[in-house]
């Protein structure tokens, strides 16, 4: 990969993990501790696709109920309103 951000063009990308957030449909998974690259300057975030894929095999097995959560979380909705 470039270690330039092709968002901004900083040149200082550093290694870290976050978490994720993948949808799919109403599903929503949170992955924490996924390794990435970030831009120092932005925070735009550079993720291995072999990373993505597990992730989204795994977004997969817990919605066909052949693999449960490590933990759950409730989340709150609402709508954006002008204000």
């Amino acid at each position: 990969m470039n270690q330039q951000c092709s968002f901004c063009g900083h040149a200082h990308l550093f290694e870290r993990h976050t978490r994720y957030i993948h949808h799919h449909g109403d599903n929503m998974l949170v992955v924490e501790n996924v390794p990435c690259l970030e831009c120092e300057y932005c925070g735009e975030q550079y993720f291995a696709i072999a990373a993505l894929k597990k992730i989204e095999a795994d977004h997969a097995e817990l919605t066909a109920h052949r693999k449960r959560p490590s933990r759950t979380l409730q989340v709150a909705v609402e709508e954006f309103r002008s204000l």
